[in-house]
């Protein structure tokens, strides 16, 4: 996934590996205490990942949302039209035109895409919030952990929590 985003006047390209396979939470959110070390070096892009993935459900809300707002405005006021017409020119009440707006199809179609994207959002939300929790405790873990003793430490090239490891010949602390 690639993102251009302007701060100021300065424009910057970032890239983020999106996950290779399906992800199961569960699995993802259990420590594994054998394995803390491995745990702590992948953690902080798992949470980037999903922060990411948070980011781009409050974009889509957002944007369901701006769509929600011009398609009601939009609806409302051919209605208005169509009503004062049935009525002898007489403008509708508000409630007469909010009536109307509730029962049209846009309106139900409107309200199912918002709902399901405020659910997404929540979902995803969710597990953001989880695994940040979980980042916390294994950093916590790995402090009163023995294993900053160890004087070096050497890994192959491997894949943990859905993150490619290279090989490395420092003792990261």
């Amino acid at each position: 996934m690639q993102k251009v985003i302007q701060i100021g006047s300065e424009t910057y390209k970032l890239h983020f590996d999106e996950f290779d396979d399906e992800v199961d939470i569960d699995e993802l959110l259990k420590i594994d205490y054998s394995n803390l070390l491995g745990e702590i070096v992948t953690f902080p892009v798992i949470v980037n990942r999903f922060g990411m993935m948070l980011a781009e459900a409050e974009s889509k809300l957002s944007e369901t949302k701006l769509n929600v707002e011009i398609l009601e405005a939009k609806t409302k006021e051919r209605l208005r039209v169509e009503l004062a017409e049935e009525n002898g020119g007489k403008n509708p009440t508000v409630e007469m035109l909010n009536n109307a707006f509730v029962k049209t199809a846009v309106y139900k179609s409107m309200r199912e895409k918002l709902i399901k994207d405020q659910k997404t959002r929540d979902y995803i939300n969710s597990v953001f919030w989880s695994i940040r929790d979980k980042s916390s405790k294994i950093n916590i873990l790995y402090k009163s952990s023995e294993i900053v003793e160890e004087e070096d430490f050497k890994m192959n090239r491997m894949t943990m929590n859905g993150v490619q490891i290279k090989k490395v010949e420092k003792l990261i602390k």
